[in-house]
């Protein structure tokens, strides 16, 4: 990239910022033409000037060093002179500019870190007044306790050690400034993990200007984290948060911070010299060894605060491997520093360009040319305006990007317990990313989907599921395409194997993104077997004349349809109960079969739409009540609704998430009827756990909205007193202080309340799971079956290890009572494992070093 191409002049050249395309406008060149002046438009004023020359300086900033190259070094001596003639101009676009690049652009930290060290040899003053606000922004993240940032701006630090803007004693200052927090008194394990990551992900950009100028402080650095790691010690991933389930040492996790630590190490062992990482410094060595360096203001670390997130390294997800374990010639070593970088600035992009998935794919395509040539292919395709646009670049060996990119991606996506972002983000990025790099990554992305789909056995239930999700998703943004045929081998398969059970809900969520027939004509007539029978849709069960209850359906359904009143209704089903008592069924069962009859047709009426359904059920919740008044009328209801939508489960979702809403059933139903022999039949599909997961997910949210409430409650009681006791307590002061602490106490009865509800509700999942998982075991065991190759056990224990360790906080309160009416001695070792490293997972949280 030349700048005289981008038509870049300084101020001294014109009066303004223009190119070739800038849009002059010829004095009388209109009347030439035939046309008056003043219809011409209007003049650019002064700011509008003003405005185009800063966007245009922005823009150069922005994009200097899009790819590292010896042309580099001509463009950054080109934008110092720009910087150095136009910053007392325009300071605070280029300090702003500077601040988002060097804290969001984390893989050009090295373009910016020598473009400040040039402007600092011919403008050390207007770099000290840079310095400044750079200074602040890290005093600011420190204070914030912004640890994401904070990576990112000690990175360009670094970069500023190689560009002799800063002495090296002045960044070993700053890390030892960072690592006062091994002498703070029990101090989380989290937080000092934290700080020790981000240590050490930024320490190879500098490692080597460090060892070279300032060694004895260096190694005292590393000295103190060497004694960290040791009292720390290795803390390998629990089992219950790792991908593959099956213990195969080609895929085994290991410690993540453990291991950077010992590439670290042998990093500063061998000189600090990391091949892969640009160095345009060394461009002007001569130049550099001149400059003024400035100072880093001393600080001093944040007390812990609860609601701080601290982070690590990322887990990694090993997809392409060999069949010894070793990673494909298309990546690096998983186990090498190389690997670790691309893999850290992959994810610290992805993080900062989160909210855009157009920026994330083109910064994350860009990643190829941040790096020295010789490591990455940068040969690639990109299609611009809907058209191909074939871009060759000279370097055409080394990894493959898109290989890499999907890796780091996949890894997130499947990260356990959550991901770092919602999954429609990971659909989303991949679908840019395979619409704008054309030439290998949808090839790459086969390859990773097929490397995936061949262990689906071996990965975790979860995982499983987002990937199910993931797929349909993607192949609805590509009409729905994909070699089906090269899986024909599954159809041999059980129904239940988590092969089948993935092409399966696949092709159903398939039908929920366009519809039936569309969706049928994509798959080869072999894999019918896997495709629902039927279209969505309702089966109502009085449908047929010959039906018994025909005539007395009709006779409800009408008057529903006629929107008769709720009394006019209730007479109805009186009769029909009183008809069911004739025939001499008991109270029980007359109540059943008014159940079962009213609830039929209320869903047949309500079927057209979810709007449909809600009228009627919100028009005759009373009856709907008085209907569900015990717990088996109740399950029964859930029963109901779930044959009459068994061929639509996702309205059979939406019905039961509205029927919880309005209190007509509770979570205790939904989860017995999880756990009923027919929906564990179901235990490969997508839906009982789905359902199972967000009525879980409502219990705990009331908890969280009332908890909520009554904080919100006690800060405004706390500054009305305050208030109160500055002005005097009158009669009418003391009322108003009596009424907000009746309030405080009626919402803390009711945060007691639903928390005890809570409670009941995982009490009673967890003994559902626990035995279910050991009857099952029972029949393994008199079987002689492996339990990992009994599919139902698979995905029930599978479903109960992701239902543990996803609301491992809300059971933090009551892990004793689960251990002592649970997860009991005589419950099989397989089972209760889940629960012991659930028990770790939540003491490692307030774990202190």
């Amino acid at each position: 990239m030349s700048y005289d191409s981008r038509s870049y002049r300084p101020r001294q050249e014109g009066n303004r910022y223009r190119g070739s395309g800038g849009g002059r406008y010829n004095n009388g060149g209109d009347d030439r033409r035939g046309y008056r002046n003043n219809n011409r438009a209007p003049s650019p004023t002064k700011d509008d000037e003003v405005e185009d020359i800063e966007v245009r300086l922005k823009s150069l900033i922005i994009k200097i060093g899009d790819k590292i190259s010896p042309e580099l070094q001509v463009n950054l001596n080109k934008m110092k002179n720009i910087l150095d003639n136009d910053y007392s101009k325009y300071p605070e676009t280029v300090q702003d500019t500077l601040k988002a690049c060097i804290s969001d652009i984390p893989a050009k930290a090295p373009v910016y870190g020598i473009l400040i060290g040039l402007l600092n040899l011919s403008n050390h003053e207007s770099v000290g007044k840079l310095m400044y606000t750079f200074n602040q922004l890290f005093k600011e993240t420190i204070e914030s306790s912004n640890w994401f940032k904070l990576k990112q701006i000690l990175r360009f630090y670094g970069e500023l050690v190689n560009a002799n803007v800063i002495l090296p004693s002045a960044y070993i200052l700053i890390l030892n400034n960072l690592l006062a927090v091994l002498n703070e008194p029990k101090a989380l394990r989290d937080r000092v993990d934290c700080i020790v990551y981000i240590i050490l992900s930024t320490l190879p950009w500098s490692m080597k200007e460090l060892n070279e100028r300032e060694s004895d402080g260096l190694a005292q650095v590393i000295s103190k984290i060497d004694i960290y790691m040791q009292t720390r010690g290795d803390v390998p991933p629990l089992r219950i948060l790792q991908h593959y389930r099956s213990g195969d040492t080609r895929f085994e996790e290991k410690d993540p911070l453990v291991h950077l630590w010992y590439l670290i190490q042998d990093l500063f062992s061998k000189g600090g010299n990391v091949p892969l990482l640009p160095k345009p410094f060394r461009w002007f060595d001569d130049e550099l060894k001149s400059a003024l360096q400035h100072d880093i203001p001393q600080f001093v670390l944040p007390p812990h605060n609860d609601n701080v997130k601290y982070f690590g390294p990322q887990r990694i997800l090993k997809v392409l491997v060999d069949d010894s374990g070793k990673a494909l010639t298309a990546v690096p070593d998983h186990d090498g520093l190389d690997y670790f970088i691309l893999n850290d600035v992959i994810a610290d992009t992805i993080q900062v360009f989160e909210s855009n998935r157009k920026e994330c794919a083109k910064y994350l395509l860009g990643i190829a040319h941040s790096f020295e040539s010789g490591f990455i292919n940068t040969a690639i395709t990109t299609q611009e305006n809907g058209t191909e646009e074939d871009v060759m670049e000279e370097d055409t060996t080394g990894w493959n990007l898109s290989d890499l990119l999907l890796e780091a991606i996949f890894s997130q996506m499947l990260k356990l317990p959550t991901p770092p972002f919602r999954l429609v983000f990971y659909s989303c990025i991949l679908t840019e990313l395979c619409r704008t790099e054309l030439s290998s990554f949808p090839m790459s992305l086969g390859r990773i989907v097929k490397a995936l789909f061949n262990r689906m056995q071996d990965l975790d239930a979860e995982c499983v599921s987002r990937l199910w999700c993931w797929f349909s998703h993607h192949l609805s943004n590509f009409g729905f395409q994909w070699d089906w045929k090269s899986w024909d081998h599954t159809l041999t398969l059980d129904q239940m194997h988590p092969q089948v059970c993935f092409i399966r809900e696949t092709l159903e969520k398939e039908i929920r993104l366009s519809y039936y027939e569309r969706i049928k004509t994509t798959i080869p007539e072999e894999f019918a077997p896997l495709f629902p029978a039927v279209a969505p849709g309702p089966d109502f069960e009085f449908k047929d004349p010959s039906h018994p209850l025909h005539l007395q359906a009709k006779l409800v359904i009408d008057s529903l349809r006629a929107k008769k009143s709720v009394e006019e209704v209730r007479e109805i089903l009186n009769n029909f109960k009183a008809e069911q008592a004739k025939l001499g069924l008991d109270e029980t069962a007359q109540l059943g079969a008014v159940r079962q009859l009213f609830v039929q047709c209320l869903l047949l009426v309500g079927s057209k739409s979810f709007s449909h359904v809600l009228n009627v059920v919100e028009r005759y919740l009373e009856v709907m009540r008085y209907v569900n008044s015990t717990p088996e009328g109740r399950l029964h209801t859930v029963q109901i609704v779930s044959s009459f939508w068994k061929n639509n489960t996702q309205f059979l979702g939406i019905l039961l998430d509205k029927l919880l809403n309005y209190r007509v059933i509770d979570p205790t139903s939904v989860i017995s009827w999880t756990f009923e022999p027919e929906q564990l039949e179901n235990a490969g599909r997508a839906y009982p756990w789905e359902i199972l997961k967000n009525t879980l997910n409502k219990v705990v949210s009331r908890v969280v909205q009332v908890r909520l409430k009554l904080e919100s409650y006690q800060e405004l009681h706390a500054e009305n007193e305050a208030k109160r006791q500055s002005t005097g307590l009158t009669e009418m002061a003391q009322a108003e202080a009596q009424q907000e602490l009746d309030t405080l106490r009626i919402v803390d009865n009711s945060l007691t309340t639903v928390t005890r509800e809570q409670k009941e509700v995982f009490m009673v999942i967890y003994q559902k799971f626990a035995n279910t998982l050991q009857e099952l075991l029972i029949t393994c065991t008199a079987r002689a079956q492996d339990p990992n190759t009994h599919w139902t056990y698979w995905w029930v224990f599978g479903w109960y290890t992701e239902m543990l360790r996803l609301y491992q906080k809300e059971c933090s309160g009551f892990l004793v009572t689960l251990e002592t009416l649970v997860f009991t001695p005589n419950i099989d070792t397989r089972i209760t494992s889940v629960f012991e490293d659930v028990k770790t997972m939540n003491e490692e949280e307030t774990l202190p070093v």
